[in-house]
């Protein structure tokens, strides 16, 4: 019950930081709500990782809507959640593996997956909506690597001092 409560909350705050986004253009933003995802991996694995990756999208969907309903959104947030799953579950987080972990997300779901289906759902090609991608996640990547690691380092201490 402890861990579905705290998985909750940290989809709660996933649906709560995407709403305080910053838009670059119509297909392209950036948010914080990567933090609570990856926490759900690090402190519960990859399956809940992809479980809790294919509630919030639904439930982002249905609370705030932008664009047409599309399952494949499901398929990138399920992705990121098992590869922290995989990349962080039952691991100290050091600035390394949160960095490594970071760009292998934001390559396969932002810069591969995201702009593939964009592709499928839009006029424009997979190059165009890569291109601008590219970039964004070059410059947000030590950031948010950075951010994760603080973030993780903090929970870990936290839990480390609550059991003894």
């Amino acid at each position: 019950t402890r861990n579905l409560v705290i998985m909750a909350m940290l989809c709660a705050v996933n649906v709560v930081t995407s709403w305080f986004s910053i838009p670059l253009s119509d297909t392209l933003k950036i948010t914080f709500s990567f933090l609570s995802m990856s926490l759900i991996g690090h402190l519960f694995g990859p399956s809940c990782g992809a479980v809790c990756g294919l509630v919030l999208d639904t439930v982002k969907f249905i609370i705030k809507p932008s664009g047409p309903y599309n399952p494949l959104w499901a398929i990138v947030e399920m992705a990121a959640g098992v590869i922290y799953g995989v990349l962080l579950y039952k691991k100290t987080a050091t600035v390394q593996r949160c960095f490594i972990t970071k760009f292998i997300v934001s390559l396969l779901c932002n810069v591969i997956l995201t702009p593939l289906f964009l592709s499928f759902m839009y006029s424009k090609g997979f190059i165009y909506y890569m291109s601008t991608r590219v970039v964004k996640n070059l410059l947000l990547w030590p950031i948010e690597s950075m951010l994760m690691f603080i973030i993780m380092n903090r929970i870990d201490a936290y839990l480390k001092s609550t059991r003894n």
